[in-house]
């Protein structure tokens, strides 16, 4: 009988840079950049009796916190309930997915407990208490409420808890003591997962940078999803030809070339992205929905605008690419363009040295210009009118490349991207002016890393 096993993982939260709405279409490019803010998964499992199949997964950080699985011996990723009757669709369909690739009813018996822990930019921080781990290395908040009576900040709280969740499933069921090995088996099955949790097949852009950190992505063809989630295993889950049959089409599924694109990247040196929470909240799906109704009504109009807003995502992502290349041929230019930008900002100047770093504000400001364009043409609130007060003044701050409402819009957050050397700066003056009086800005920066195992012991304590 194997050992207990303890192992910890954690995974980013996301900030769609360049590529809203059309990250829902397989042929165009997106950036998407990794955040500090990351969710937390720690894993204490063993082996048991054949009969006893018992997955308890804790979140002490909100109230009532806790789902207790005791799962079918004879179909374990079937007719999953929590003991006391507590619905989470997220680690259901996490549960369902995992329990069904790894061939569980063929295994010995288990007794799992994961701990689940998120950083505290993924929700408000009103009403908290901090707690430090014994070593020190981690601090997180506690709620008073439940987790769905707290407010998110649009982190993508959701992919990134199905993610590490996976992770940490596939670990203990595999043994596979290396992350990169596991890492496109965890992102396949929390696109599975994720989309049955929501009911839909989304674009996948919050999973795949979860799992493989900041990125250019262009997505999978969501027909290779529809079938699993129609199966009619989902309907007649105690059917054991049917389950049978489900579970060999996701074996070979999550084992396949889903043949989408992720090229790793990450902000220049010296550029920092920025992220403000104004706090009064969007629904994402009905602005989704408002566009893409739109386009289908008006497919000509819809492909024209789609496409010159496409141009002007790619000219950010080259110009972030040029960044790059200018910086590794020359440090020493490099830096000193990073000096000047600001200077021949305030002056007027056309200095040709700091033209890599005007690029930057010319693409922010003209993908805003179609986004502006979008919200006009079908009515979602893709850069409302205070937003666009709101990013217009930010970018005439000191050090402010430009803005951007981040992902579908609307009026949860903005991001910008800023000189690092210019924040406190900014900081200071946004903090004395009224006008920026309903923004916080969060504590957290860029990490371009994705999927993570961590130590256990960094968790002790809380």
């Amino acid at each position: 009988m194997m050992g207990p096993v303890e192992r910890a993982f954690s995974a980013p939260g996301k900030a769609l840079i360049a590529g809203g709405y059309l990250v829902l279409y397989p042929e165009y490019d997106s950036y998407v950049t990794a955040l500090s803010s990351r969710m937390h998964a720690l894993l204490r499992g063993q082996e048991t009796e054949k009969h006893i199949r018992k997955i308890t997964i804790e979140s002490s950080q909100f109230a009532e916190g806790v789902w207790s699985y005791d799962l079918d011996p004879d179909i374990p990723f079937g007719n999953i309930k929590e003991a006391q009757g507590r619905r989470n669709p997220f680690l259901e369909a996490t549960l369902m997915c995992v329990l069904a690739f790894v061939d569980a009813d063929s295994r010995p018996g288990f007794d799992i407990t994961i701990r689940i822990f998120s950083d505290p930019g993924y929700h408000t921080r009103d009403d908290t208490t901090a707690r430090v781990s014994s070593n020190g290395k981690r601090q997180f908040l506690y709620h008073k409420k439940k987790i769905n009576e707290v407010a998110k900040t649009g982190l993508g709280s959701s992919a990134g808890l199905v993610s590490v969740v996976t992770a940490a499933l596939l670990s203990y069921f595999t043994g596979d003591r290396d992350v990169e090995t596991l890492r496109n088996t965890v992102h396949n099955c929390t696109q599975i997962a994720h989309c049955h949790a929501q009911k839909k097949i989304g674009s996948g852009f919050d999973v795949a940078a979860a799992v493989y950190g900041s990125i250019v992505y262009r997505r999978f063809q969501p027909c290779l999803i529809d079938e699993i989630l129609k199966h009619e295993f989902h309907s007649m889950q105690g059917n054991p030809a049917l389950a049978l049959d489900y579970k060999g089409a996701l074996q070979l599924l999550v084992g396949s070339d889903w043949h989408f694109k992720i090229e790793k990247c990450a902000l220049p040196p010296g550029i920092r992205l920025v992220m403000g929470d104004v706090q009064v909240g969007s629904e994402t799906p009905k602005l989704v929905s408002l566009v893409l109704r739109w386009k289908q009504a008006n497919p000509v109009e819809g492909e024209k605008l789609f496409e010159i807003l496409n141009k002007a995502n790619g000219s950010l992502i080259s110009a972030l690419s040029l960044l790059h290349e200018l910086q590794r041929e020359n440090p020493a230019a490099y830096s000193s363009m990073l000096k000047d930008y600001q200077v021949a900002i305030e002056n007027g100047a056309e200095k040709a040295e700091v033209e890599p770093l005007r690029r930057i504000s010319a693409a922010i400001a003209t993908m805003r210009e179609h986004l502006r364009a979008l919200t006009a043409a079908t009515g979602a609130d893709i850069e409302p009118l205070s937003q666009t007060a709101l990013l217009d003044r930010c970018s005439r701050l000191p050090g402010v490349l430009g803005g951007i409402v981040p992902g579908a819009g609307g009026f949860d957050a903005i991001c910008l991207l800023v000189l690092n050397d210019a924040i406190p700066t900014m900081l200071q003056t946004t903090e004395n002016d009224q006008f920026f009086s309903n923004v916080k800005w969060l504590p957290l920066h860029e990490e371009s890393d994705g999927l993570l195992e961590t130590s256990p012991e960094d968790y002790a304590g809380l």
